[in-house]
């Protein structure tokens, strides 16, 4: 009997740690890896279009009225299991040019500068007749003729 017992707790001890053991946190990295350094390198009045892009490559982004503000993004997410993923750290380094190419002004923003946006679940109406679930199936019978396929070269 202490036998048995003995194995049922093992059997679910090993069940409990294999379904844990998939809850692991997972994190994701997208965009811009930054590093320090090369930001605190980047001076205003100094550096130029070339010297930024040879630093730090090309932007993630413009800006989308105006070609002379480029913009360095990154974002870490992170998600355990199956739940929906959690935005931990959002940084954007922005960088403004002047019309000759040089640096006027650089930014640091992080996740507290952003916005949640909500989609709006409204539909767009569309003209044209809306078919049901029969006529969509059988609008088809009797439109075509029955003469069989066209021979090429006739």
């Amino acid at each position: 009997m202490k036998k048995s017992l003995m194995i049922v707790a093992l059997a679910g001890t090993v069940g409990a740690t294999a379904t844990l053991g998939g809850c692991a946190k997972t994190i994701n990295q997208r965009g811009y890896l930054f590093d320090e350094e090369i930001i605190e390198e980047i001076r205003p009045g100094i550096d130029n279009r070339s010297s930024v892009t040879a630093a730090m490559g090309s932007p993630t982004m413009t800006a989308t009225f105006d070609e002379d503000t480029w913009y360095y993004v990154s974002q870490t997410k992170q998600s355990i299991a199956f739940f929906k993923p959690k935005t931990t750290e959002h940084l954007i380094f922005s960088v403004s040019f002047n019309d000759r190419g040089d640096v006027t002004r650089t930014e640091q923003l992080g996740i507290d500068t952003t916005y949640k946006v909500s989609m709006v679940d409204e539909k767009t109406p569309t003209r044209g007749k809306e078919l049901g679930f029969f006529e969509q199936i059988f609008s088809n019978i009797g439109r075509f003729s029955s003469e069989g396929p066209v021979q090429p070269g006739y």
